[in-house]
C-alpha cells in the first residue's frame, strides 16, 4: 500500500520539475570572438571583453515597437564554440562567467550566465543562463560583453572561438 503512495509522490515530483522555460516573443543574438592564447595560465582568470553595438533601435523599428512595449530582456542561450569546427576539448575549462555592462558604469555589471566544472568532453560549451533582466543595458546603443574563464591546464596552442549569446525579448 505504501508503494502506491511513493510511486504517486515520485510521479508528481517528476511532472512538476519539467516546467518549460518561458520564451520571449522575440530574440536578440550577439556574437563575440575569443582568442585563447597558447600560454594561458591555469592560475589566472582570463578576461575577454568586447564593446558591441546593441542595434536595439533597429530592432524596435523593424518590429514596430517602442521601448515602452518591452517588458524585459533575459538571457536565453549562451554557448562557446570553436571557429571553423576546429577540434577543441572544452574539458580544459574549470569555470566561466558571462556578464554585460555599460562602458560608463563598470560597477553595474550583470552576470547573465555561468558554468562550473563542465562535464564530459564537449565540442561546444553551453553556459547556464541566469534570470537577470538586462533591458537597461541592451536598450542602450552600445554595451560591453565580458567572459571570464578559468582553465585547468595550459592550452599549448592558440585557439579561436565564438561566444554566442541569445536574449529573449518579452513584450508587455
Amino acid at each position: 500500500m505504501n508503494y502506491k503512495y511513493l510511486a504517486f509522490f515520485l510521479m508528481l515530483i517528476g511532472l512538476t520539475s519539467c516546467i518549460k522555460q518561458e520564451s520571449g516573443q522575440f530574440q536578440l543574438e550577439y556574437d563575440m570572438p575569443i582568442e585563447l592564447p597558447a600560454d594561458a595560465n591555469p592560475i589566472l582568470t582570463h578576461k575577454f571583453e568586447l564593446s558591441m553595438p546593441s542595434n536595439f533601435i533597429q530592432f524596435l523599428n523593424a518590429n514596430h515597437l517602442s521601448l515602452k512595449d518591452i517588458k524585459k530582456i533575459q538571457p536565453r542561450s549562451i554557448k562557446l564554440t570553436p571557429v571553423f569546427d576546429n577540434a577543441i576539448n572544452y574539458d580544459i575549462i574549470s569555470e566561466g562567467r558571462v556578464s554585460v555592462y555599460l562602458q560608463r558604469d563598470p560597477n553595474g555589471i550583470l552576470q547573465i550566465a555561468n558554468i562550473d566544472f563542465p562535464v564530459g568532453n564537449p565540442a561546444e560549451l553551453f553556459f547556464l543562463p541566469g534570470i537577470a533582466d538586462v533591458k537597461s543595458i541592451i536598450s542602450e546603443p552600445e554595451f560591453v560583453m565580458r567572459l571570464l574563464l578559468n582553465i585547468k591546464v595550459t592550452p599549448g596552442s592558440v585557439s579561436d572561438h565564438h561566444l554566442t549569446v541569445q536574449f529573449d525579448v518579452f513584450i508587455n
